[in-house]
């Protein structure tokens, strides 16, 4: 089917400058879209920044609240708000190590989000060794099909 079709555009020169319109077009609309991706991307971080930071107050808050209000209630209702030594020492000792998890996961967060960045940036430090064999193996398989005459 793509022998036929070659050999029957072969001789029609519009057939070229219809293809060349559709790679043009192409290329336009990927410019369109990374032209996009470029402008929207910054928002949509700063967005999402604000996001994070807004439930982490609200967080912060309601904690904060509830400590509060928990004090208050020991304070009035004449309550004993003793806590042994050892329970002291649990809450600090669980306090320490979520911290410490919380720095370790961070720490893996960071390494695996610094090795996507390198392993994309390889990437596209190589696309135009990519293209250049793609492009060879094209021509190679082009050869094998269609005869320089065609």
């Amino acid at each position: 089917m793509i022998l036929m079709s070659k050999k029957s555009d072969s001789g029609n020169s519009n057939s070229n400058d219809s293809k060349n319109d559709d790679a043009d077009a192409i290329d336009r609309a990927a410019k369109k879209y990374f032209s996009e991706v470029e402008q929207s991307v910054p928002h949509m971080q700063q967005v999402l920044f604000d996001l994070q930071n807004e439930y982490y107050k609200t967080w912060k808050g309601a904690v904060s609240a509830n400590i509060s209000l928990h004090k208050e209630f020991l304070e009035k209702s004449g309550l004993d708000n003793a806590v042994s030594d050892a329970a002291k020492s649990l809450v600090e000792n669980v306090s320490d190590e979520a911290i410490k998890y919380r720095a370790y996961c961070r720490k893996i967060a960071i390494e695996n989000i610094k090795t996507a960045k390198q392993n994309a940036k390889t990437l596209n430090d190589n696309a135009g060794l990519y293209a250049d064999m793609n492009r060879k193996i094209m021509n190679y398989w082009m050869s094998a099909f269609f005869s320089k005459g065609d």
